[in-house]
């Protein structure tokens, strides 16, 4: 039998190893730029052309390469950072194990021009799939000049792989503010298809911040800083009140890397848990400056992960750092230990008897009964808001009801009672004729013998879902022109999401109008949308539609219906009346999928008596 084990080629062998570096448009950004700021760069600028599917050129002015470095570079492993493994734990550049030109090289077509300031003539270089095509001296500025184009153009499958353009420049876009943000000391100028989209001039971090994210930002963040022997944490915090349901705007760097860590968010947010609502998020960019020789940056081929020699001490004084932080800043309600609790014990009488406090009741109070001018039960309240409506006497006959109480037939003199349709005929020919809301956020019907607990919020995210994306599709909303405009204010990256989607947006009721780069106009809204904050709502949909795109492969009108949907789910009016309820319930099961919201979480459950027997 003849040997089946053999070597790979060179050119298959780096190509397989450049998917650990290079999964998409947006890995090759960060390397080409970290080699830039490796090189000694002042002055960075990012051109980028149909989302890095057609071209990704980094232009810089660092100290560029000598004639034999510019090929050398391509080769796997050649590097000038390191020189032997120990030098590993002492790294402070960006790029170290040589990775980077070898694997971008293999899967595009590279030209490299580059040239030292003491050198008379500068070196191309053109590669392409790892073959050299050229190597020569030629006429170019100081510093490097490095352009890839069609990406990917010898792997079809890996290039069938990409999204589309808006999700692949939303990645690109992710990864330049996460270079740009720390390094702040630097010029960045980043282009789009000929269009300028953001241009950072030199200068301190929160103004990098402000410059990147919107000037909005600069009254909602406050200082944090802490140094230590072991380590020295500095950056800005978001307020509390400006916490938002989407983890955007989290940025956490050590030693000037951007790194993913989730004990160390969990350190930040912990601090945050007394101060901000239930599944909110705060803002923060945060720095940590550690020895080099106790983190380790060489465990993942992005070196986004990283491993801390202390991780649990880091932990502690993070999650400290930031406690110290709000509570410098008057965040929180702070004690006042000059207060003498004494003013607030009821002194017993020295020859007093004590007495076990008892707890007054009425045993005749009926929750359920409208109350009485004349009766004791005035000094009571109802626990449920509103009060339930139809022929319910009281909770007892109620949950009777669930196996006992047989249905009326209509009657003249009745009211009308709503019949529902499930498109799984499971609700079929079922009459509402009475509710509960508990806790302002599930309601509780009755369906002739069947109980039945409805999320409210999800159920309202999927009846506003569908309605976008017939609005999208075809039956535009209808818009309400304000008599006053609105100015709302965006980050750089938000107003070019909201300019690709004006068109889709006008479809949902929104009248926007750009007045500048990040500045618009909402000249109107949806009709019979007052109650909304038109501001917070944009604002965050756009967070929310720009990490849809980053993760999921949904349609574009789905993306942009369900992120919608989500911003405005909490918004509707609470039901107070039974008509309103059966409105409700008549739009949740007049959709095409009422069981489950479009993120798949169940919108409703029936209260069988196996399931309440386990309860109780």
């Amino acid at each position: 039998m003849d040997d089946i084990i053999h070597l790979l080629s060179d050119a298959v062998a780096n190509q397989i190893a450049a998917g650990e570096v290079v999964s998409r448009p947006a890995s090759a950004v960060k390397e080409l730029i970290e080699n830039s700021i490796d090189a000694g760069a002042t002055h960075i600028q990012l051109v980028i052309k149909d989302a890095g599917r057609t071209l990704i050129q980094v232009i810089d002015d660092g100290k560029g390469m000598s004639f034999n470095d510019a090929r050398l570079c391509f080769e796997r492993h050649a590097t000038s950072k390191i020189t032997k493994a120990d030098d590993l734990y002492s790294i402070r550049t960006k790029g170290f194990r040589g990775e980077a030109l070898a694997s971008i090289a293999a899967i595009a077509q590279v030209e490299l021009k580059t040239k030292r300031a003491e050198d008379d003539m500068g070196t191309l270089v053109l590669i392409e799939g790892t073959e050299i095509k050229e190597h020569s001296l030629t006429t170019t500025q100081d510093g490097t000049s490095i352009a890839v184009r069609n990406i990917f153009f010898n792997v079809p499958a890996r290039r069938n792989f990409l999204k589309s353009d808006a999700t692949e420049f939303a990645n690109i876009e992710e990864e330049f503010n996460r270079i740009a943000l720390i390094h702040n000391d630097i010029n960045f100028t980043l282009y789009h298809n000929g269009k300028l989209i953001l241009q950072l001039q030199s200068s301190n971090f929160k103004q990098r911040i402000c410059n990147i994210f919107g000037n909005m930002l600069n009254d909602k963040l406050f200082p944090i800083e802490n140094e230590t022997s072991f380590l020295k944490i500095s950056g800005f915090l978001g307020k509390p009140e400006n916490a938002k349901k989407r983890k955007s705007e989290q940025y956490l760097f050590i030693n000037h890397r951007y790194v993913k860590s989730s004990s160390l968010n969990y350190a930040i947010e912990s601090a945050y848990s007394q101060v901000i609502p239930d599944g909110n998020h705060p803002q923060y960019f945060i720095c940590i400056e550690v020895d080099p020789a106790t983190i380790d940056i060489n465990i993942s081929p992005t070196k986004v992960e990283v491993k801390l020699q202390n991780d649990r001490l880091v932990f502690g004084f993070l999650n400290a750092a930031v406690r110290k932080a709000i509570g410098e800043f008057s965040l929180v309600p702070q004690l006042d230990f000059d207060y003498n609790t004494e003013l607030d014990i009821n002194s017993v009488p020295e020859h007093g008897e004590l007495k076990i406090p008892t707890i007054q009741h009425d045993p005749n109070y009926n929750p359920f009964k409208s109350p009485s001018s004349s009766s004791k039960s005035n000094n009571y309240t109802s626990n449920y808001s509103p009060k339930p409506k139809g022929n319910m006497q009281d909770w007892d006959s109620f949950l009777r009801g669930i196996k006992t109480t047989d249905v009326t037939p209509k009657t003249d003199s009745a009211p009308e009672k709503t019949v529902l349709f499930d498109n799984n005929n499971e609700l079929e020919n079922v009459e509402v004729d009475t509710y509960f809301i508990l806790y302002k956020k599930y309601l509780l019907v009755k369906f002739n013998e069947k109980p039945m607990l409805v999320n409210i919020p999800r159920a309202n995210e999927r009846i506003l879902y569908e309605s976008y994306l017939q609005a999208l599709r075809e039956n535009p909303m209808t818009i309400q022109q304000s008599l006053f405009p609105e100015t709302i204010v965006l980050s750089a990256a938000q107003a070019e999401l909201l300019c690709e989607i004006r068109e889709e947006m006008h479809n949902l009721g929104y009248d926007i109008e750009p007045m500048n780069n990040c500045q618009f106009a909402i000249n109107g809204t949806p009709y019979g949308d007052n109650n909304a904050d038109v501001k917070s709502v944009i604002e965050s949909m756009l967070d929310e539609y720009r990490f849809n795109m980053m993760t999921q492969r949904d349609e574009r009108d789905k993306n942009l219906a369900l992120s919608l949907a989500r911003q405005k789910r909490s918004l509707m009016k609470p039901l107070s009346s039974l008509e309103e309820v059966n409105h409700f319930l008549q739009r949740l099961f007049a959709c095409l999928f009422p069981t489950l919201t479009p993120s798949n979480k169940k919108i409703y459950e029936y209260l069988s008596e196996e399931s309440l027997e386990k309860m109780l």
